[in-house]
């Protein structure tokens, strides 16, 4: 659709709100051989008429940039909250289009504001047939968290409550143990909390001898890009992770998912779940 749009002299914006996935969008541009340019911060201003450009940046640069003909915004369903919907309301002649895999928020509110029309697209079941994601092996301990006593807020657990009850030694080693019998070295993403909880678990896997880190919002992005390079290379086995890699992030090595975060939100478990079904090279489930 961006190169469309782009051979008939529009202007063309994709909106993304993680350096992940403005890369991402970027490198896959490169690929259909699209000439485009990036705004955020620390890239240069180009005049190409299909830019790259993410949320937080383009909401201060509202009136220094030339206006666009199409929008469309990755992960979606983010659309209604305020920066995007500021972005969207400044350009009420543009046509807007969203893509997720999850048309839904934790918070229940819908995406009518932004969207008169939702067109559904394959199942994963029908895209694990289609060889697009892998068939999925699930497994659960037997011995059940207790979350009888944590409350919800804003449509999930409340988080420094499900933290209490989640970041335990004997939870995390349980977790450790399943790792080593089921995926022994397969590269893993552990969805945890909170940022204490991260690098609790990253450290109860590399006293079980595994190379394993903790990333969060609070580090520099180059080290967060460093972490998941030697992910996708195997230097690091396992990852993690504290609200960074649910959305978007694109490694296909990535095997196994260990979901250390309850949740009530649907669309954040599809979200995490969905880093392990990439297909890769030797890789037929997850």
């Amino acid at each position: 659709m961006a190169k469309s749009a782009q051979a008939k002299g529009l202007r063309v914006w994709v909106l993304a709100h993680r350096d992940s996935l403005i890369r991402q969008a970027s490198a896959a541009f490169g690929q259909f051989e699209i000439e485009h340019g990036i705004i955020k911060a620390g890239y240069p201003k180009t005049d190409s008429d299909v830019q790259i450009c993410s949320v937080q940046t383009v909401v201060n640069r509202l009136d220094a940039v030339a206006a666009p003909d199409l929008i469309i915004i990755d992960e979606a369903h983010h659309a209604v909250a305020g920066q995007w919907q500021k972005v969207i309301d400044h350009y009420p002649s543009a046509f807007v289009l969203g893509v997720t895999p999850t048309p839904c928020r934790t918070d229940g509110r819908g995406l009518s504001d932004v969207f008169d029309i939702m067109i559904e697209g394959p199942s994963i079941q029908d895209l694990i047939g289609m060889g697009f994601l892998v068939t999925p092996e699930l497994y659960a301990p037997p011995m059940k968290v207790d979350l009888s006593g944590v409350s919800t807020s804003m449509g999930d657990f409340n988080k420094k409550q499900v933290a209490v009850a989640m970041d335990r030694p004997h939870i995390t080693g349980d977790a450790v143990q399943h790792y080593r019998d089921l995926c022994n070295g397969v590269p893993a993403v552990a969805f945890c909390i909170n940022v204490k909880h991260a690098h609790n678990v990253a450290a109860e896997f590399r006293a079980a001898g595994y190379s394993a880190e903790a990333i969060d919002g609070t580090m520099h992005i180059d080290h967060i890009n460093q972490v998941l390079a030697d992910l996708g290379s195997g230097k690091v086995q396992i990852v993690a992770s504290c609200d960074l890699i649910s959305e978007g992030t694109d490694i296909p090595k990535i095997g196994a998912a260990i979901l250390l975060r309850p949740t009530h939100s649907e669309g954040l478990y599809l979200q995490q779940v969905g880093r392990a079904l990439r297909p890769s090279e030797g890789k037929d489930s997850a």
